[in-house]
């Protein structure tokens, strides 16, 4: 009968117990936010050398620790592990905190990163009578939600007149911009499922 060395099951969970290894969690988040392994273990109080071990499945770690690793990405445990899509209590982004494009005359942008679920969050203000002023082409697709006035967004060519409660979705890889001919303020709710701003 073969026996299991029972050092690697606490480093390599095996698959049957329904969980990621946090050394590849850890590894995807770090990835996509660009932080350095210094910078994690900065703010969460762990060693460089322990969180390096817990990449690459040679140590375990326990739940304490794990919790403090999981709040650097803005996770409790159970999300960081994939067992719900967020965190028990929700992230707020305070107006004061998202970052503030003025994108052409009259027209600003307020830019809300979401970089561990792949999107961003663009709430754009269109004052009368001003447009983007130039054609935007990138990765991803676009979802456009009108919330006041109306808005002309021309793709690929043609001219498509948005009013308030209007949805829009395009590929965001052919040519796109706004405009207001209006008299009216106009506002939408973009997002970006490809990282722009």
């Amino acid at each position: 009968m073969a026996h299991s060395d029972p050092s690697s099951t606490a480093a390599n969970p095996p698959p049957e117990l329904g969980y990621p290894r946090p050394g590849e969690v850890l590894r995807r988040l770090r990835a996509q936010r660009g932080m350095s392994l210094r910078t994690v273990a900065a703010e969460c109080g762990l060693s460089v050398s322990f969180l390096a071990a817990l990449e690459r499945g040679e140590t375990d770690i326990a739940l304490e620790r794990l919790n403090r690793l999981a709040a650097v990405f803005g996770h409790d445990v159970g999300s960081f592990l994939g067992f719900s899509r967020g965190r028990a209590t929700p992230s707020v982004f305070p107006l004061q905190t998202q970052e503030v494009l003025e994108r052409a005359p009259g027209v600003t942008y307020h830019v809300l990163r979401s970089p561990e679920l792949g999107y961003q969050v663009i709430t754009a203000h269109f004052r009368p009578h001003t447009e983007l002023g130039e054609e935007l082409q990138h990765e991803g697709t676009d979802l456009i939600v009108m919330t006041q006035g109306t808005l002309v967004a021309r793709y690929n060519g043609v001219d498509h007149e948005l009013s308030a409660g209007d949805c829009a979705q395009w590929s965001a890889g052919y040519p796109h911009t706004f405009r207001n001919d209006s008299d009216e303020h106009a506002r939408f709710i973009g997002v970006l499922f490809s990282s722009l701003y």
